[in-house]
Order: structure tokens, then sequence, then C-alpha cells
């Protein structure tokens, strides 16, 4: 048994036991982040029939930070991309699908949960600012269309916007659990807002 001493009143100890050490973490999530799959023929597929946009207006894919293994307090690993522009940014729809889920939480701020139309991935953007006007859950958008702003809302010493894909399961309900995929590769279009949000 593991025991500790605790100082009692400025003299003397006592000793008592220490709560069990906490179980190790899965393998399957070896840095104590979000897990991760690599990219495979099905995804390399997907994108090379769905191209993926940046999903910040006027960035490039060269653009786009290789952070997807990059070291995050707490132990966890990043598994998203920072596309790190001034704050207000336009940020708009990588892919066509539904908007699942628009929520705040402490780490990713102002977020959106959005799944393609094919059910395979789930984008998450977040740190944003505020979203773009009417915009709500259920619905569909094109790719490009434009969703919010780039902010520092959560877990963001900068403005940025931490974008996430995920290779969903149907079988789980915890979706926002879902491992990610880097699809930094797979950026293939410039950022650029739909000419129907210039009206």
């Amino acid at each position: 048994m593991i025991v500790a001493l605790v100082a009692m009143a400025g003299c003397g100890a006592s000793i008592r036991p220490l709560p069990p050490l906490p179980a190790p973490v899965p393998e399957s999530y070896p840095s104590g982040g979000t897990a991760r799959v690599p990219a495979d023929a099905d995804d390399t597929s997907y994108f090379d029939a769905n191209p993926l946009m940046v999903p910040v207006e006027g960035v490039q894919p060269s653009g786009v930070s290789d952070s997807f293994n990059d070291r995050r307090d707490n132990g966890r690993t990043h598994r998203a991309s920072d596309i790190l522009v001034p704050k207000g940014t336009r940020v708009v729809a990588a892919e066509s699908g539904t908007i699942m889920r628009l929520s705040r939480n402490a780490l990713g701020g102002i977020t959106i949960y959005m799944m393609d139309e094919t059910g395979r991935f789930i984008f998450y953007y977040a740190h944003l600012e505020g979203y773009a006007d009417g915009l709500a859950a259920n619905e569909h958008v094109s790719q490009g269309e434009l969703l919010g702003y780039v902010g520092m809302t959560g877990n963001a010493p900068v403005p940025h916007l931490h974008f996430q894909v995920m290779r969903r399961d149907p079988d789980r309900h915890d979706y926002w659990n879902s491992p990610a995929v880097d699809v930094k590769p797979f950026f293939t279009i410039p950022g650029q807002v739909r000419a129907s949000n210039e009206q």
C-alpha cells in the first residue's frame, strides 16, 4: 500500500493511505487526447471526389499549419489544424453538409459540429468569435458558405480557427469523441466565401 506523511498541527505526523493510482490510459489514447486514425484508402477516395476547402477565407492550402500531433497542456495531443488569422476573419464550410450542433465549451469556446453529406466525417470548428446570422442546427450548408468568424473564445491565446475532422462511427452517440484524421494533405481549395453570402 502506498502511504504518505502528513504534518499535523506543526508537530508530529500521521500516516494515511493515498488514493489508488488512476488506471493506465488506453493504448488508443497514447497521449491522453483525442484518438487518431490514419487516413485510409476510403478517406483518400472521398477527398478525391470531394475536394476539401480551407475553412477560412483567403487562406491557401499551404497556409494551414502542420499542428495535428502538437502537444497541448494536461497531456493532450492537438489532433487538429490551427489556422492563424486576424480576429473576425470569415469561417466557411470546408465541405457541404448539415450543422449538427452549435455549442460552447471551456476548451473550444464557441463551436460548430457539422457532418458531411455522406455521413462519413464530422467537422469541428472552434474558438469562433460568433456565428453567421441565422446559422442553426439541422441546417444544410454548402461548401464555402459563411459559418462564423475567427475568434479567441475558449482556450485560445491568439486568434485562430481550430479545425478538426473526425471519422464518424454511426454506432456511438458521443460523436464529439470520434477519432480524428489529419486532413492537412487533403486541402486543395483556398478558403473563399460563396457568392450567395456576399449579397
